[in-house]
Parts: C-alpha cells; structure tokens; sequence
C-alpha cells in the first residue's frame, strides 16, 4: 500500500497497483474474515446482516451479467425478493421465506419470456432461487438449535477442505479433465481429492464440533457427498461466467473477484446440508 497525497494535501490510502494477485487476496482476506468468522460466531441479527450484505452484492452481480435491458429493474426485482426471504426467514418463516423466492423468480421469468421487446437471457429468472435459497439455507442452519454455529462452520470448512484437496491433487496427479469446456484446470484426481478431503474434515467436524453420534461411515459419506455439490457449484458458476465471457462476477473483493466467485460452492452445499440437518440430524 502506498499513501498518495492529493492536491488539497488530503491524505487517500490507494492500493499499489505493483501488488501481485496473491497480495491482492491476501490483503482482501485478512480484512473479511475477521468479519465474516465474526458474524457467524456471533449469529441471530449479526449474521442475518453479513447474509443481507452478501445476498445484496450477489442480486447485483447476477443482474449486471444476466441482463442486457432495464438492468436496474431486474436489480430492485431480484435484491427486494432475496431481501424480503430474508427477513421472513429470520423470522422463523421458512415456508413464506422459500414461497416468495418462488413467486420472484416466476415473476423474472414472466418478464424475461413474454416481453415484447428484446428478449433477455433465458435462465435469468433463476436468480432469486439460486442466491435465496442458499442464503436462507445458511441463516436456517445458523439458528439450528443444536449447535448452529458448529454445523454453519464446519460447512465452510467442508468446502475449504474441498477446494484444498482438489487443488492439490489436481496439481500433483493431473489427468484427465472433467469439463474442460467449462473448468479447464478441474480434473477427475481432483475432484477424488476434494472429496478424500472433505470426508475427512466433516469426520472430525461431527466429532469434536458438533458432538454427534453420527457414525464416521455416515459423516464420511455425507462430507464426499457435499464435496461433489461443491465442485457442482463450481461448474455452474464457471459456466455461466463462460456464457457471458466474463472473468470474475465482479471486482468487489480484490484479488478474489466477486462475492458469487467465492461463494459458488457454498450457494450448492448449504441447501444440501440444510436437508440433511433437518432429515438425519448432520
């Protein structure tokens, strides 16, 4: 970081453009996870405002990808409907919450098909769903009565865990290649160590965090399981920003890209788990 002095002799902390990628990620990351670790530690409105935050900038980038026309229309449509489930699930209305992201997207996908004028993208309308239902997914799981913080994190570290092996078992082993048309560097080495990974972390997740009496076979399963909706999640994102011809969902972490690129595997397996929780106690 440099400090530039303006013409008024008014002091602006700018960032080094000489800073490499990994500076850049660094820097980004020793400022918000402190704040995010924070938040979910914290819970109940803390959480719900980080979520609120997050949800927000994703509508955004969605929007400004998805559609060519009326682009601040689709914004208020979209970041109203994910803002308004919010609020109904942290008031313990999961139903109405899930019910609303359903009539948005219904709403989007009226507007996106049977306009008169130019047509837009048409999987736009699943917006709402595709940022909604993770985002309420992760407030339901937060507020978990039994041990909602211990099951919220070792999500996160699942897919950490996931993305780790995956990184360095694609790098180590290589081989052949799972979609190259949409991830280039995701191999099937790579996916086997992100799930080896992340059946691991969730073994040691629901012993020593959660205090379950889930039996190391059934954890085991369900961290490899949420290991391949992760790398799902990666595919999806990657594959929308490919249709688009962008790099990044945006540039509003630095060094990262945008919210939607750093949480791509979270928005597949907190959905999952959310089920899994309410169905066999994980």
């Amino acid at each position: 970081m440099n400090i530039v002095i303006g013409a008024e002799g008014t002091g602006r902390l700018v960032l080094n453009k000489n800073l490499s990628s990994l500076q850049l990620r660094v820097l980004s990351a020793s400022v918000l996870a402190p704040v995010a670790v924070s938040a979910l530690y914290l819970g109940g409105l803390y959480f719900t405002l980080f979520l609120i935050i997050a949800g927000s900038a994703m509508c955004f980038e969605w929007c400004k990808t998805s559609f060519s026309n009326n682009v601040p229309t689709f914004m208020a449509l979209t970041t109203f409907v994910v803002l308004v489930s919010i609020y109904l699930a942290y008031s313990g209305q999961l139903a109405g919450a899930f019910t609303v992201l359903l009539i948005g997207s219904a709403c989007v996908f009226s507007l996106t098909w049977f306009r008169r004028t130019a047509k837009e993208w048409k999987g736009a309308f699943l917006g709402p769903l595709y940022i909604g239902v993770p985002v309420i997914s992760l407030l339901a799981l937060r507020a978990s009565e039994n041990d909602g913080f211990a099951i919220t994190v070792s999500l996160f570290f699942v897919v950490w865990a996931t993305d780790t092996g995956a990184y360095f078992a694609g790098r180590t082993i290589g081989g052949a290649k799972i979609a190259p048309s949409i991830s280039p560097n995701k191999t099937w080495a790579g996916l086997i160590g992100g799930m080896i990974c992340a059946a691991l972390v969730a073994i040691l997740s629901t012993k020593y965090l959660m205090q379950t009496d889930i039996s190391v076979l059934i954890a085991g399963s369900a961290g490899a399981l949420l290991a391949v909706l992760a790398q799902i999640g990666d595919f999806a994102e990657s594959g929308w920003k490919r249709y688009f011809s962008i790099k990044d969902a945006s540039n509003i972490i630095p060094g990262h890209g945008g919210v939607l690129d750093r949480l791509d595997g979270v928005l597949f397996v907190a959905p999952a788990l959310y089920f899994m929780n309410a169905m066999i106690g994980i």
